[in-house]
């Protein structure tokens, strides 16, 4: 029977030499947009944990490899680049630049829009990112609207 400390050992070795993230800090690029688009807690531990050469699959069984798929090779090379223009598909507002820090629902008629918040850092250690609130940004930062219509963005607007 084997000694717990040395199975942890063993485990952390094991995900290192698989290059495995130990934090989503140490994901880059698209890796970190699935990551930020997982729905729970658990499935972006799970995904910290899964080998690169095993993580289309482990987003297939989640269906966010799917979404990505589905979205037009111009709006994911846009998402790429962390670009987003009015005409692309709310799911690429989300991989180019995460999951939104607010979003409010309104209704007029049969029309639902869907107003989605974006904070960027636009000073400090963390210029460029995108983050969940304001305070994250450790300096300047924009807050971004994004309005979505039936899945498709309407309008993208500077706020402040």
């Amino acid at each position: 029977m084997s000694h717990p400390n040395f199975r942890t050992l063993l485990g952390a070795l094991v995900c290192s030499a698989l290059a495995c993230a130990s934090s989503p800090d140490r994901l880059r690029g698209l890796d970190r947009r699935f990551y930020q688009n997982l729905d729970n807690p658990e499935d972006k531990e799970a995904f910290l944990k899964t080998p690169p050469a095993q993580r289309q699959t482990f987003l297939k069984s989640k269906a966010v490899w799917d979404r990505w798929q589905a979205l037009p090779e111009a709006e994911r090379a846009a998402a790429t680049r962390g670009e987003l223009k009015a005409g692309a598909h709310e799911f690429a507002a989300f991989m180019a630049w995460g999951p939104p820090a607010d979003t409010q629902r309104k209704t007029a008629g049969e029309r639902e829009v869907a107003f989605h918040t974006f904070i960027r850092c636009t000073s400090g250690p963390k210029t460029r990112r995108y983050v969940q609130a304001t305070s994250a940004c450790d300096g300047t930062f924009n807050e971004i609207e994004v309005a979505v219509e039936g899945g498709i963005v309407t309008e993208i607007k500077v706020l402040n």
